[in-house]
């Protein structure tokens, strides 16, 4: 009896050895379970905690920058939701036009005390993706500098999404949407291009003062700006008008924040394609635009001011001129009410600024000598079968007194 209750006595304890190992192996491997998931979310949550703080410093960094070492000459960089909000979110109701970069909104700063225009740079093929932004702010402080009455005033910029919550935490990836806006003093008077199509005729006097105002913007950034600045744009709905109607030339550097070298040659062509010199249109489509091409889509303008409303057609003025009946093609609208000298003399400009061949163009100083100065225009007829550059660098009387082209012009000088 005492062996068989020894027998029963070492089966039960080996029993409850048995579960208690089986046990402690069971709580062991739901320990290592846990510690596991618990190292797991630590660094996951580590992770999360450095990647934060670096969005953070990125973040800040990013929408820092242009505020430090911010000169008074330089211009001032917005905050995108000071943009927002001083155009009602970019809406509709504010919207004053479109052009090749992108769209202009009319908005209140309330930083500056007045209004602005707001131009939103939307076409991206202009856009050079990785520009470095020493070249985009030494291009924006450059513009910046350039000041002359009948220029367009750039106030201010801005380049971000705002408060977005996708590019704050995915910083590192490349942003392709990253919006840039540049902001104009405001002239309020509106395009050319809408005055001149309005149903209330411009007078001439006005028109007249106009063709001063642009003359006088373009030589300045052909020959009076180190380096000198290529507009590449030059079209009536670029040219606004203030309230006195003092013209003033609209995106006149846009070119140089957009594309460091504003005389590359290009795949898309800047301008409005009835403004472009013919060497911009080739079926390959690359260009290299020059002050020469500046001065052609100057001389449609001129040709646009003067004549008769609607689609300029260079060739019926210029026969006109070949038979004497230059008045003729004066916009009808004026009733003959203008100078004729004065409009004798902006035709035949825009006729000699719109030459096919880009060698017998005049430089803006021409131009100038001719309307400031009271130099007699050349004989473009002479001067189209002539094979003699007019460029004062290869040519050096393009102004001789002439026969038939100024004969009229003169007369009434």
């Amino acid at each position: 009896m005492g062996v068989f209750l020894a027998q029963a006595s070492k089966l039960v304890i080996r029993r409850k050895l048995s579960f208690f190992c089986a046990s402690t192996g069971r709580s062991d491997g739901h320990e290592k379970t846990i510690l596991i998931i618990v190292g797991v979310l630590a660094l996951v949550l580590l992770v999360l905690v450095i990647w934060f703080a670096l969005s953070c410093w990125k973040w800040r960094n990013r929408h820092r920058l242009g505020f430090q070492k911010q000169r008074k000459q330089e211009p001032t960089r917005f905050e995108y939701r000071d943009l927002a909000a001083a155009t009602d979110h970019f809406s509709e109701g504010r919207k004053l036009g479109a052009g090749f970069f992108g769209v202009v909104h009319r908005g209140y700063l309330k930083k500056l005390g007045c209004e602005v225009a707001i131009k939103e740079i939307l076409n991206k093929s202009q856009v050079v993706p990785g520009q470095n932004d020493s070249v985009f702010f030494a291009e924006l402080n450059g513009i910046t500098s350039v000041k002359h009455k009948n220029l367009v005033k750039l106030v201010g910029w801005c380049r971000g999404n705002g408060c977005n919550f996708v590019e704050f935490i995915c910083w590192c990836r490349k942003n392709e949407n990253n919006r840039l806006f540049l902001v104009y003093e405001l002239v309020p008077q509106g395009n050319l291009h809408d005055n001149l199509h309005k149903e209330e005729t411009l007078p001439w006097e006005i028109r007249y003062k106009i063709v001063k105002d642009i003359t006088s913007a373009l030589l300045y950034l052909h020959h009076e700006c180190d380096p000198f600045i290529l507009h590449r744009d030059i079209k009536p709905s670029n040219i606004l008008l203030d309230n006195n109607f003092n013209a003033k030339l609209a995106d006149f550097g846009l070119s140089r924040v957009v594309d460091h070298d504003s005389s590359r040659v290009l795949t898309i062509p800047v301008g409005t394609e009835r403004y472009l010199a013919p060497e911009c249109k080739k079926p390959e489509g690359v260009v290299e635009f020059s002050r020469s091409t500046d001065i052609y889509s100057y001389g449609i303008v001129l040709l646009e001011i003067a004549c008769k409303q609607g689609m300029v057609v260079r060739e019926q003025i210029w026969q006109h001129y070949i038979s004497g009946s230059l008045l003729q093609a004066a916009d009808y609208r004026l009733n003959g009410e203008f100078n004729k000298s004065e409009m004798e003399g902006v035709i035949i400009l825009g006729l000699w600024c719109s030459f096919p061949d880009s060698k017998k163009r005049p430089s803006m100083e021409q131009v100038t000598a001719v309307l400031e100065h009271g130099k007699p225009l050349p004989d473009l007829d002479l001067l189209d079968r002539s094979s003699v550059p007019t460029q004062l660098e290869t040519y050096v009387d393009p102004l001789a007194p002439s026969s038939a082209g100024s004969s009229s012009y003169e007369q009434h000088a």
